[in-house]
Protein backbone atom coordinates (compact mmCIF):
# COMPACT_ATOMS: atom_id res chain seq x y z
CA UNK A 1 0.00 0.00 0.00
CA UNK A 2 2.60 2.17 0.84
CA UNK A 3 4.70 1.86 -2.30
CA UNK A 4 1.74 2.37 -4.21
CA UNK A 5 -0.35 4.54 -2.58
CA UNK A 6 1.63 6.35 0.34
CA UNK A 7 0.23 7.11 3.46
CA UNK A 8 -1.76 9.80 2.94
CA UNK A 9 -3.62 8.26 0.18
CA UNK A 10 -3.72 4.67 1.75
CA UNK A 11 -5.22 6.36 5.14
CA UNK A 12 -8.28 7.99 2.49
CA UNK A 13 -9.76 4.30 2.57
CA UNK A 14 -9.83 3.72 6.28
CA UNK A 15 -13.51 4.01 7.71
CA UNK A 16 -13.29 6.61 10.67
CA UNK A 17 -15.46 6.05 13.87
CA UNK A 18 -18.64 7.69 12.07
CA UNK A 19 -18.23 4.62 8.99
CA UNK A 20 -17.34 7.21 6.54
CA UNK A 21 -14.06 7.18 4.71
CA UNK A 22 -11.08 9.59 5.78
CA UNK A 23 -10.67 10.79 2.40
CA UNK A 24 -14.13 11.54 2.20
CA UNK A 25 -15.26 12.57 -1.71
CA UNK A 26 -11.62 13.06 -2.37
CA UNK A 27 -10.61 8.88 -1.50
CA UNK A 28 -8.24 7.67 -3.53
CA UNK A 29 -8.07 5.14 -5.18
CA UNK A 30 -11.69 6.55 -6.66
CA UNK A 31 -13.79 3.32 -6.18
CA UNK A 32 -13.56 4.27 -1.91
CA UNK A 33 -15.72 7.11 -2.53
CA UNK A 34 -18.86 6.04 -1.31
CA UNK A 35 -22.76 7.98 -1.85
CA UNK A 36 -23.17 8.80 1.70
CA UNK A 37 -26.20 11.22 3.00
CA UNK A 38 -24.21 14.27 3.82
CA UNK A 39 -25.26 18.03 4.31
CA UNK A 40 -23.84 20.54 2.02
CA UNK A 41 -23.69 24.24 2.34
CA UNK A 42 -21.77 27.27 0.49
CA UNK A 43 -19.00 28.77 1.40
CA UNK A 44 -19.30 32.31 2.02
CA UNK A 45 -15.72 33.20 3.42
CA UNK A 46 -14.88 35.76 0.70
CA UNK A 47 -12.09 33.91 0.03
CA UNK A 48 -11.04 31.61 -3.24
CA UNK A 49 -13.74 29.29 -1.55
CA UNK A 50 -16.27 31.03 -1.62
CA UNK A 51 -19.98 29.97 -3.40
CA UNK A 52 -18.30 26.62 -3.46
CA UNK A 53 -19.97 23.63 -1.60
CA UNK A 54 -18.20 22.34 1.83
CA UNK A 55 -18.81 19.24 3.71
CA UNK A 56 -21.25 20.11 6.77
CA UNK A 57 -21.91 16.47 8.20
CA UNK A 58 -18.00 16.43 8.23
CA UNK A 59 -17.31 19.91 9.95
CA UNK A 60 -20.10 19.45 12.72
CA UNK A 61 -18.15 16.16 13.96
CA UNK A 62 -14.80 17.78 14.07
CA UNK A 63 -16.63 20.90 15.92
CA UNK A 64 -18.15 18.83 18.68
CA UNK A 65 -14.62 17.63 19.65
CA UNK A 66 -12.75 20.72 18.53
CA UNK A 67 -10.61 21.23 21.78
CA UNK A 68 -10.12 17.09 22.32
CA UNK A 69 -8.29 17.83 18.70
CA UNK A 70 -6.58 20.60 19.67
CA UNK A 71 -5.24 19.12 23.01
CA UNK A 72 -4.62 15.68 20.65
CA UNK A 73 -2.76 17.42 18.06
CA UNK A 74 -0.68 19.22 20.81
CA UNK A 75 0.05 16.00 22.30
CA UNK A 76 1.75 14.54 19.18
CA UNK A 77 3.52 18.03 18.39
CA UNK A 78 5.60 17.82 22.09
CA UNK A 79 6.74 13.94 21.31
CA UNK A 80 7.40 15.64 17.68
CA UNK A 81 9.65 18.07 19.21
CA UNK A 82 11.21 15.33 21.75
CA UNK A 83 12.06 13.56 18.69
CA UNK A 84 14.33 16.23 16.32
CA UNK A 85 14.99 17.95 19.51
CA UNK A 86 13.30 21.23 18.68
CA UNK A 87 14.36 23.60 21.03
CA UNK A 88 12.10 26.38 19.36
CA UNK A 89 8.75 26.82 20.96
CA UNK A 90 7.68 27.36 17.33
CA UNK A 91 7.55 25.10 14.28
CA UNK A 92 9.00 26.11 10.65
CA UNK A 93 7.00 25.54 7.26
CA UNK A 94 9.32 21.87 7.28
CA UNK A 95 8.03 20.83 10.27
CA UNK A 96 4.57 21.25 9.43
CA UNK A 97 5.08 19.44 6.58
CA UNK A 98 7.06 16.13 8.40
CA UNK A 99 4.70 16.80 10.88
CA UNK A 100 1.30 16.51 9.32
CA UNK A 101 2.71 13.39 7.32
CA UNK A 102 3.03 11.33 10.83
CA UNK A 103 -0.27 12.92 12.61
CA UNK A 104 -1.66 10.79 9.32
CA UNK A 105 1.13 8.00 9.67
CA UNK A 106 -0.10 7.35 13.20
CA UNK A 107 -4.06 6.82 12.33
CA UNK A 108 -2.93 4.70 9.53
CA UNK A 109 -0.34 2.63 12.13
CA UNK A 110 -3.46 1.86 14.54
CA UNK A 111 -5.30 0.45 11.86
CA UNK A 112 -2.33 -1.29 9.97
CA UNK A 113 -0.92 -2.85 13.01
CA UNK A 114 -3.06 -5.96 13.65
CA UNK A 115 -2.04 -5.74 17.32
CA UNK A 116 -4.82 -2.57 18.19
CA UNK A 117 -8.00 -3.61 18.24
CA UNK A 118 -11.12 -1.06 17.63
CA UNK A 119 -14.78 -2.01 18.20
CA UNK A 120 -16.34 -2.16 14.99
CA UNK A 121 -12.41 -1.74 13.59
CA UNK A 122 -12.87 1.91 13.48
CA UNK A 123 -10.26 4.27 15.39
CA UNK A 124 -12.02 6.54 17.46
CA UNK A 125 -13.39 10.00 16.33
CA UNK A 126 -10.69 12.14 17.75
CA UNK A 127 -8.03 10.18 15.21
CA UNK A 128 -10.21 10.50 11.89
CA UNK A 129 -11.19 14.11 12.70
CA UNK A 130 -7.37 14.81 13.35
CA UNK A 131 -6.38 13.03 9.90
CA UNK A 132 -9.18 15.04 7.80
CA UNK A 133 -7.83 18.51 9.35
CA UNK A 134 -4.46 18.53 9.14
CA UNK A 135 -4.95 17.06 5.09
CA UNK A 136 -5.04 20.91 4.06
CA UNK A 137 -1.96 21.31 6.16
CA UNK A 138 -0.18 18.92 4.28
CA UNK A 139 -1.24 20.02 1.32
CA UNK A 140 0.18 23.81 1.68
CA UNK A 141 3.82 21.84 2.74
CA UNK A 142 3.24 19.93 -0.98
CA UNK A 143 2.61 22.45 -2.45
CA UNK A 144 5.35 25.17 -1.61
CA UNK A 145 7.62 22.07 -2.26
CA UNK A 146 6.68 21.62 -5.67
CA UNK A 147 6.74 24.84 -6.48
CA UNK A 148 10.21 25.57 -4.76
CA UNK A 149 8.85 28.38 -2.67
CA UNK A 150 10.73 30.43 -0.17
CA UNK A 151 8.39 30.28 2.69
CA UNK A 152 9.00 26.55 2.86
CA UNK A 153 11.60 26.49 4.87
CA UNK A 154 13.59 24.96 8.24
CA UNK A 155 15.17 28.48 9.80
CA UNK A 156 12.63 30.73 10.94
CA UNK A 157 8.94 30.25 12.44
CA UNK A 158 5.72 29.52 10.10
CA UNK A 159 2.94 31.64 10.85
CA UNK A 160 -0.70 30.68 10.10
CA UNK A 161 -1.80 34.34 8.38
CA UNK A 162 1.06 33.85 5.74
CA UNK A 163 0.49 29.92 5.23
CA UNK A 164 -3.89 30.63 4.27
CA UNK A 165 -3.08 33.46 2.34
CA UNK A 166 -0.71 30.62 0.50
CA UNK A 167 -3.06 28.24 0.64
CA UNK A 168 -6.19 31.09 -0.70
CA UNK A 169 -3.91 32.12 -3.49
CA UNK A 170 -2.94 28.80 -5.10
CA UNK A 171 -6.62 27.28 -4.16
CA UNK A 172 -5.22 24.75 -1.81
CA UNK A 173 -8.39 24.48 0.10
CA UNK A 174 -10.71 23.13 -2.98
CA UNK A 175 -11.34 19.88 -4.26
CA UNK A 176 -8.43 18.51 -6.31
CA UNK A 177 -11.34 15.86 -7.88
CA UNK A 178 -13.85 18.40 -8.02
CA UNK A 179 -13.58 22.54 -8.32
CA UNK A 180 -16.97 22.90 -7.37
CA UNK A 181 -16.41 21.49 -3.21
CA UNK A 182 -13.50 22.95 -0.89
CA UNK A 183 -12.33 22.40 2.37
CA UNK A 184 -15.19 22.83 5.17
CA UNK A 185 -14.18 25.37 8.18
CA UNK A 186 -14.29 29.26 8.86
CA UNK A 187 -11.19 31.28 8.16
CA UNK A 188 -10.63 31.97 11.98
CA UNK A 189 -10.91 28.43 12.59
CA UNK A 190 -8.16 26.77 9.80
CA UNK A 191 -6.00 29.85 11.16
CA UNK A 192 -6.57 28.42 14.70
CA UNK A 193 -5.88 24.49 13.48
CA UNK A 194 -2.47 25.91 11.76
CA UNK A 195 -1.35 28.07 15.04
CA UNK A 196 -1.76 25.00 17.23
CA UNK A 197 0.73 22.67 15.18
CA UNK A 198 3.38 25.94 15.22
CA UNK A 199 2.78 27.03 18.49
CA UNK A 200 0.43 24.23 20.46
CA UNK A 201 -2.54 24.51 22.37
CA UNK A 202 -3.50 26.80 25.36
CA UNK A 203 -6.83 28.12 26.22
CA UNK A 204 -8.60 28.99 28.84
CA UNK A 205 -11.47 26.66 27.46
CA UNK A 206 -11.52 23.48 30.00
CA UNK A 207 -11.90 20.40 27.92
CA UNK A 208 -11.10 16.96 28.64
CA UNK A 209 -10.16 14.02 26.59
CA UNK A 210 -10.42 10.38 27.28
CA UNK A 211 -7.65 8.97 29.11
CA UNK A 212 -7.82 5.53 27.08
CA UNK A 213 -6.98 7.87 23.75
CA UNK A 214 -4.35 10.11 25.56
CA UNK A 215 -3.06 6.66 26.64
CA UNK A 216 -2.84 5.08 22.87
CA UNK A 217 -0.85 8.02 22.13
CA UNK A 218 1.64 7.53 24.62
CA UNK A 219 1.73 3.78 24.10
CA UNK A 220 1.98 3.63 20.08
CA UNK A 221 3.50 7.22 18.88
CA UNK A 222 7.54 6.00 19.48
CA UNK A 223 6.29 3.17 16.06
CA UNK A 224 3.83 5.25 14.48
CA UNK A 225 6.62 8.23 13.62
CA UNK A 226 8.97 5.44 12.80
CA UNK A 227 6.56 4.25 10.32
CA UNK A 228 5.38 7.58 9.27
CA UNK A 229 9.31 8.77 8.56
CA UNK A 230 9.78 5.11 6.70
CA UNK A 231 6.77 6.12 4.56
CA UNK A 232 8.60 9.92 4.37
CA UNK A 233 11.80 8.44 3.07
CA UNK A 234 10.18 6.16 0.51
CA UNK A 235 8.14 9.09 -0.92
CA UNK A 236 10.49 11.05 -0.73
CA UNK A 237 13.07 8.77 -2.63
CA UNK A 238 10.51 8.75 -5.52
CA UNK A 239 9.93 11.91 -5.91
CA UNK A 240 13.93 12.56 -5.99
CA UNK A 241 14.03 10.07 -8.85
CA UNK A 242 11.43 11.93 -10.48
CA UNK A 243 13.25 15.12 -10.33
CA UNK A 244 16.50 13.51 -11.37
CA UNK A 245 14.94 12.12 -14.54
CA UNK A 246 13.19 15.20 -15.74
CA UNK A 247 16.20 17.32 -15.23
CA UNK A 248 18.02 14.76 -17.36
CA UNK A 249 15.42 14.47 -20.15
CA UNK A 250 15.25 18.68 -20.68
CA UNK A 251 19.13 18.89 -20.31
CA UNK A 252 19.65 15.87 -22.78
CA UNK A 253 21.71 16.90 -25.89
CA UNK A 254 22.47 13.21 -26.66
CA UNK A 255 19.65 12.67 -29.47
CA UNK A 256 20.14 9.20 -28.18
CA UNK A 257 16.37 9.10 -27.23
CA UNK A 258 13.83 9.92 -30.47
CA UNK A 259 12.08 13.46 -31.15
CA UNK A 260 8.88 11.78 -31.32
CA UNK A 261 9.72 9.45 -27.47
CA UNK A 262 10.75 12.88 -26.34
CA UNK A 263 7.99 14.23 -26.85
CA UNK A 264 5.35 11.43 -25.98
CA UNK A 265 7.43 11.82 -22.31
CA UNK A 266 7.52 15.32 -22.20
CA UNK A 267 3.24 15.40 -22.90
CA UNK A 268 3.09 12.39 -20.69
CA UNK A 269 4.31 14.56 -17.60
CA UNK A 270 2.39 17.52 -18.49
CA UNK A 271 -0.92 15.65 -18.08
CA UNK A 272 -0.05 13.81 -14.69
CA UNK A 273 2.44 16.56 -12.79
CA UNK A 274 2.81 20.49 -12.75
CA UNK A 275 3.22 22.07 -15.97
CA UNK A 276 6.06 23.70 -14.45
CA UNK A 277 8.05 20.31 -13.86
CA UNK A 278 8.72 21.10 -17.76
CA UNK A 279 11.17 23.83 -16.58
CA UNK A 280 14.73 23.77 -15.72
CA UNK A 281 14.30 26.34 -12.72
CA UNK A 282 11.41 25.27 -11.40
CA UNK A 283 12.75 21.38 -11.40
CA UNK A 284 15.94 23.12 -9.23
CA UNK A 285 14.35 24.80 -6.97
CA UNK A 286 11.86 21.63 -6.04
CA UNK A 287 15.14 19.50 -5.90
CA UNK A 288 16.25 22.09 -3.43
CA UNK A 289 13.51 21.69 -1.37
CA UNK A 290 13.51 18.08 -1.46
CA UNK A 291 17.15 18.05 -0.38
CA UNK A 292 16.02 20.56 2.67
CA UNK A 293 13.48 17.90 3.80
CA UNK A 294 16.30 14.56 3.14
CA UNK A 295 18.74 17.04 5.12
CA UNK A 296 16.24 17.51 7.94
CA UNK A 297 15.57 13.83 8.15
CA UNK A 298 19.34 12.34 7.82
CA UNK A 299 18.17 10.51 4.34
CA UNK A 300 20.74 9.63 1.54
CA UNK A 301 19.01 10.27 -1.84
CA UNK A 302 19.65 8.45 -4.55
CA UNK A 303 22.11 10.04 -7.01
CA UNK A 304 22.25 7.85 -10.59
CA UNK A 305 25.51 5.61 -10.60
CA UNK A 306 25.70 6.70 -14.17
CA UNK A 307 24.55 9.97 -16.23
CA UNK A 308 22.76 10.82 -19.40
CA UNK A 309 25.40 12.17 -21.51
CA UNK A 310 26.86 11.55 -24.63
CA UNK A 311 27.71 8.01 -25.34
CA UNK A 312 25.06 6.91 -22.95
CA UNK A 313 21.72 6.40 -24.03
CA UNK A 314 18.58 7.50 -22.46
CA UNK A 315 18.08 3.19 -21.91
CA UNK A 316 21.07 2.67 -20.35
CA UNK A 317 20.50 5.77 -17.67
CA UNK A 318 16.86 4.92 -17.09
CA UNK A 319 16.90 1.18 -16.39
CA UNK A 320 20.21 1.61 -14.46
CA UNK A 321 18.39 4.43 -12.47
CA UNK A 322 15.15 2.78 -12.13
CA UNK A 323 17.07 -0.39 -10.76
CA UNK A 324 18.85 1.99 -7.78
CA UNK A 325 15.16 2.56 -6.73
CA UNK A 326 13.90 -0.59 -7.06
CA UNK A 327 16.37 -1.34 -4.82
CA UNK A 328 15.61 1.20 -1.95
CA UNK A 329 12.03 0.76 -2.67
CA UNK A 330 11.72 -3.26 -2.28
CA UNK A 331 14.13 -2.54 1.00
CA UNK A 332 12.20 0.44 2.39
CA UNK A 333 8.65 -1.52 1.75
CA UNK A 334 10.23 -4.48 3.32
CA UNK A 335 11.06 -2.61 6.71
CA UNK A 336 7.32 -0.78 6.93
CA UNK A 337 6.17 -4.67 6.25
CA UNK A 338 8.51 -5.66 9.48
CA UNK A 339 7.22 -2.63 11.72
CA UNK A 340 3.68 -3.69 10.68
CA UNK A 341 4.16 -7.10 11.20
CA UNK A 342 3.06 -7.98 7.39
CA UNK A 343 4.64 -10.84 4.98
CA UNK A 344 7.32 -9.57 3.08
CA UNK A 345 7.36 -9.00 -0.59
CA UNK A 346 8.72 -11.48 -2.72
CA UNK A 347 9.49 -9.10 -5.37
CA UNK A 348 9.04 -5.70 -6.83
CA UNK A 349 9.19 -5.10 -10.30
CA UNK A 350 11.13 -2.20 -12.45
CA UNK A 351 7.06 -1.94 -14.17
CA UNK A 352 5.90 -1.29 -11.05
CA UNK A 353 8.36 1.56 -9.99
CA UNK A 354 8.00 2.77 -13.66
CA UNK A 355 4.57 3.03 -13.47
CA UNK A 356 4.80 4.67 -9.67
CA UNK A 357 7.24 6.95 -11.05
CA UNK A 358 4.84 7.94 -13.71
CA UNK A 359 7.78 9.59 -15.40
CA UNK A 360 7.76 7.52 -18.43
CA UNK A 361 4.53 6.58 -20.18
CA UNK A 362 3.74 2.52 -20.85
CA UNK A 363 3.80 2.34 -24.00
CA UNK A 364 7.58 4.30 -23.84
CA UNK A 365 8.39 1.97 -20.96
CA UNK A 366 7.50 -1.50 -23.19
CA UNK A 367 9.41 0.05 -26.18
CA UNK A 368 11.81 0.44 -24.58
CA UNK A 369 12.10 -2.55 -22.35
CA UNK A 370 11.64 -4.81 -25.87
CA UNK A 371 14.94 -2.80 -27.38
CA UNK A 372 16.84 -4.06 -24.23
CA UNK A 373 16.15 -7.57 -24.91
Amino acid sequence: MEFKYGVWHGTSTIKGSDGRYLGEDNAIPAFYCETIPTEYHLCKFGDSRDGKQYNMTALQDMMRIWPELMILIDRYRNYYRCLFDIQSDRLTTADLFIFSKLLVASTAYLIRNRKIRYKHGHVPAEFTSQTKLVAGVFMIGRTMIERGHDHFNDSEPAKADVLYEYADKHHILISPRDKDFACAGSIRKIKELIDVMIRGWESETSSTIQEDILSTVDETYRFAFDYGLLDLQLELTINYAEVVILEALLNDETHSLSADHKQRITDHVANNFSCEFLDLDSISRHKNKLKLLTGKLEIDLPEPTIRFEKGISFQDFYFNYLEQIRILAFDLQNRINTLLDIEPLKTLSLKKVNKRLNIVPKDIFNLLTKAGN
